[in-house]
C-alpha cells in the first residue's frame, strides 16, 4: 500500500493523458498517432503495475494496451476491431475505473481481483477475443512450503528414473484420454497412480507443488469430494503437458518453466478453494496455501464492485465540497437568527429547502447514515417553521449540532468508498477511526522528526547534540501506541530510546558502521510498522520481527527491568544496568555485569603504588593491529583522546581507592574508566 501510494498519482496522470488520446482518437479517427500515444502510456502503466505486483490491474492495464494497439491496425486488415466506436468506449471505462480499484487498494482494502473481471472480458470482447474464466485471477501464494511428510525423489540412478517416467508418462496420459469433454473419468484412480509415480521422479520445488497438487484433487475425484467438470480436465491436461516437458527425452530433469508450471497448480487449487466438501487431501491443501484467505466475503465483494461504480474519490471529493457549503449557509442563518432574534422563523424556510437538496444528494452517494441524520434535522426546521415547535435556543442549538456532525464526518464516509451507510456500529467505528488515524499520523510525523535527527547525527560526524529531542519524539510515539493498545511496537521504540539516551547521549558513543546498519533496520522497521498502521494493513505484526533482531543485536531487548527506573546518568554510571554494543554478528546474550569481570582485592592493606601513564600497548602485545588498514583514523584518534583523557583521573582515584577498597562511591567512577576504555577499545 505504502509503495502505491507513491506511485498512483503518476499512474493517474499517464492514465489521464491516456484518456485525452482516446477522446482525440474518437473525435478523429483518420488521426492513429492519438492511438499510439495511448498505448504507449497504457505500457507505461502495465510495466508500473507489474512492478509492484499488483498483477490484475496490470492484466486490465495490458489488455487496454493491446486493444489501443488493434485501434491502429486500418479497417478491414487482420487485427482490427470490428466496432471502433465500442472499442473506444471500453478504452474509456478502462481509464476511468482503473484508478478507482487503485484508489480503493491504497486504502487498504482487500485486492480482489475476481471484480475486475467483466472489464478485462469487455476489452477482449472488443477485439473479439475470447472471455477469460475466473481461475485466470485466482492468485494463491504458491511460494509456500510443501508439507514435510511429502515423499522425497527415489535415490536412483538417472537412467532407471528416465525409465521410470516414462511409464508413468504413458499412464497418464492413457488414463487422461479416457476421460471425457463433458463426463467423469473412466479412470481417475490410474490418473492418480500415475501422478504420484512422477512425483517420486521429480526434483524441482515447482514441479513437485503441481504433480503434489493433482495427486490430491485426483485423489478426491477418485473419492467423489470433487465433481468433475471439463475445467479440471483441462486443469489435468496441462499438468501432463508440463509434465512431459520436465520427464520426456533428452531434457529429463529440466528445470519448470515457471509460469506455465503454475498455471495448472492455480486452475485445481481455485477448484478446491471452491468446493466446501471436507476430504483429507482436500483439507491439506487448504491448509498448505490458506485457500480461505482466498476468497472474498460477500460484504468484502460488495463494497469491491461498488468501489467500481464511478463514484470514485474525485467525484466525491466535488460532490462533498459542495454539500458542504449548502451546510454552512444553514449553519450561519440559524447562527444568524440565535445572535440577532430580528428574523422571524418564516425566513428559515430556504434552509429547510437547502436540508432537501442535500438529502438528495446524499442518498445518491449512497451515505444512509448521513442523510438520514440531516433529514431529522429538516424535519424539525419544518416544524419550527410551520409552528408546530416553539423556536428556542435549545431546539435550534441541536439542529446546528447535528448538522455539525455531518459536516465532520463527511469526509469520512466519503473515504469509506463502495461501502453501504451502515449502522450505530458502523458510526462509532468511523468515529474509532478517526482517532486512530489522527494519532497514528501524529506518531509518524513525531517518528520522521527523530528518523531526521539520527541523519543529520551521521552527517555532521556524529554531533551528539543532533539526538537532543530523539527521546523525547520517541517517548511520544510509544505512548501514542500505548494508547492505541499497542505495547509491542511500544516496546522496542522504547529500546531504541534507551539506547539513545545510554549509549549516544549518556556516554557519547560513536556507533561503527555495523551498529549504525542495525540501528538503521530498527528504525526502518517501526517506521514501516506506522505506515501499514496508518493504512490498515493485514500481517502488520511481523514487520516488527527485524526491530527485534536488530534490538537483540544491540542488546537492548528484552529491555532490562533495572534500566526503567534509573536516569541517564545512572545508566551511565551503574555497571549492572549497562548494555554494551557488540560489533560482532554473533548471537546476543545477557549483558553480564561489568565487575564481576575485576578480579577480586586479596587484601585491604595493599601498599600503594604510584601508577605510571599506561603505554599504549603494542599489536604483538595485546592482539591489536594498530597499523590495519580497517581502523578508521578518525576512530584511532577518538580511542586515544579517551585513553588520555582517562587515564590521568585514573592516577588520582586508583590511591584513593586503595585506601578505602570498601567505599562504593570511590570504586564507582574507577569502574566507569574501564568501562569507558573498554568501549572504546571494541570500537
Amino acid at each position: 500500500t505504502t509503495t502505491l501510494g507513491w506511485i498512483k498519482p503518476e499512474i493517474d496522470e499517464t492514465l489521464r493523458q491516456a484518456r485525452r488520446d482516446i477522446e482525440a482518437f474518437a473525435e478523429d479517427p483518420s488521426d492513429t498517432n492519438y492511438m499510439r500515444f495511448c498505448a504507449s502510456f497504457l505500457h507505461q502503466v502495465h510495466g508500473t503495475l507489474r512492478m509492484v505486483e499488483l498483477y490484475a490491474p496490470a492484466m486490465v492495464a495490458e489488455e487496454m494496451e493491446r486493444l489501443a494497439l488493434a485501434l491502429v491496425v486500418p479497417q478491414g486488415a487482420v487485427g482490427a476491431v470490428a466496432d471502433r466506436d465500442e472499442a473506444c468506449a471500453a478504452l474509456m471505462r478502462g481509464v476511468v475505473l482503473l484508478p478507482d480499484y487503485l484508489e480503493r487498494l491504497q486504502g487498504g482494502h482487500k485486492d480482489i481481483p475476481i471484480v475486475l473481471l467483466p472489464l478485462l472480458n469487455e476489452l477482449r470482447a472488443a477485439r473479439g477475443e475470447t472471455g477469460l474464466s475466473e481461475s485466470v485471477l485466482f492468485a494463491p501464494n504458491l511460494d509456500r512450503p510443501l508439507p514435510a511428510d511429502l515423499p522425497a525423489p527415489m535415490p536412483l540412478p538417472r537412467q532407471s528414473r528416465q525409465l521410470m517416467a516414462g511409464q508413468q508418462l504413458s499412464a497418464l496420459r492413457d488414463a487422461l484420454a479416457s476421460w471425457p469433454e463433458d463426463g467423469a473419468p473412466a479412470n481417475i484412480a490410474g490418473v492418480a497412480k500415475a501422478i504420484d509415480g512422477l512425483l517420486e521422479s521429480a526434483d524441482h520445488e515447482a514441479t513437485r507443488r503441481m504433480l503434489w497438487v493433482a495427486s490430491s484433487v485426483a485423489t478426491a475425484l477418485r473419492d467423489g469430494a470433487l465433481p468433475p467438470t471439463r475445467a479440471l480436465r483441462q486443469a489435468f491436461s496441462g499438468v501432463e503437458r508440463e509434465a512431459r516437458h520436465v520427464f520426456e527425452g533428452d531434457g529429463f530433469g529440466a528445470a519448470p518453466r515457471g509460469e506455465p508450471t503454475a498455471e495448472p497448480t492455480r486452475q485445481l487449487l481455485y477448484h478446491v478453494a471452491h468446493n466446501e466438501q471436507s476430504h483429507n487431501a482436500l483439507d491439506a491443501l487448504r491448509d498448505t496455501f490458506d485457500l480461505a484467505a482466498q476468497l472474498p466475503t460477500e460484504s468484502e465483494l460488495a463494497h469491491a464492485r461498488g468501489s467500481l461504480s464511478g463514484r470514485n474519490r474525485a467525484l466525491l471529493d466535488t460532490v462533498a465540497a459542495a454539500i458542504k457549503e449548502d451546510l454552512l449557509r444553514v449553519k450561519d442563518a440559524l447562527d444568524l437568527h440565535l445572535r440577532t432574534k430580528q428574523t422571524g422563523v418564516s425566513d428559515l424556510q430556504p434552509q429547510v429547502e437547502a436540508l432537501s437538496r442535500v438529502a438528495d444528494t446524499l442518498g445518491m452517494m449512497g451515505l444512509g447514515v448521513a442523510r438520514n441524520v440531516v433529514l431529522q434535522q429538516r424535519d424539525a426546521m419544518h416544524d419550527i417553521v410551520a409552528g408546530n415547535r416553539p423556536a428556542d435556543e435549545g431546539a435550534l442549538l441541536d439542529i446546528a449540532g447535528a448538522l455539525l456532525y455531518v459536516d465532520a464526518s463527511l469526509d469520512d464516509q466519503v473515504a469509506r468508498l463502495g461501502r453501504d451507510g451502515g449502522d450505530e456500529a458502523d458510526t462509532i467505528a468511523s468515529e474509532s477511526r478517526k482517532v486512530l488515524d489522527i494519532l497514528v499520523r501524529e506518531a509518524i510525523n513525531n517518528f520522521g522528526d527523530a528518523r531526521q535527527a539520527f541523519v543529520a547525527f551521521v552527517e555532521t560526524s556524529w554531533d551528539h547534540t543532533q539526538l537532543t529531542d530523539v527521546p523525547r519524539l520517541l517517548e511520544e510515539v510509544s505512548g501514542a501506541l500505548r494508547i492505541l493498545e499497542l505495547p509491542q511496537p511500544a516496546d522496542y521504540l522504547t529500546g531504541v530510546r534507551r539506547f539513545t539516551e545510554t549509549e549516544l547521549l549518556g556516554r557519547k558513543r560513536v556507533p561503527n558502521g555495523q551498529q549504525l546498519d542495525t540501528l538503521a533496520d530498527a528504525l526502518a522497521s517501526i517506521e514501516y510498522y506506522l505506515e501499514a498502521l496508518r493504512d490498515q494493513r493485514p500481517n502488520r505484526d511481523s514487520i516488527l520481527d527485524i526491530a527485534r533482531q536488530s534490538l537483540e543485536t544491540l542488546r537492548y531487548w528484552p529491555l532490562p527491568a533495572e534500566a526503567a527506573k534509573l536516569d541517564v546518568a545512572d545508566e551511565a554510571l551503574s555497571i549492572e544496568s549497562t548494555l554494551e554494543i557488540e560489533a560482532t554478528d554473533e548471537a546476543p546474550a545477557a549483558a553480564a555485569p561489568v565487575v564481576e569481570s575485576f578480579a577480586p582485592i586479596a587484601t585491604a592493606a595493599a601498599p600503594a603504588v604510584p601508577v605510571a601513564p599506561a603505554p599504549v600497548a603494542t599489536g604483538a602485545a595485546g592482539g591489536f593491529d594498530a597499523t590495519s588498514a580497517d581502523i578508521d583514523d578518525e576512530i584511532r584518534e577518538v580511542f586515544l583522546e579517551d585513553f588520555e583523557e582517562e587515564s590521568g583521573p585514573l592516577e588520582t582515584m586508583l590511591p584513593a581507592w586503595r585506601a578505602a577498597p570498601v567505599d562504593m562511591e570511590k570504586l564507582r567512577p574507577i569502574r566507569r574508566v574501564f568501562h569507558t576504555l573498554k568501549g572504546s577499545g571494541r570500537l
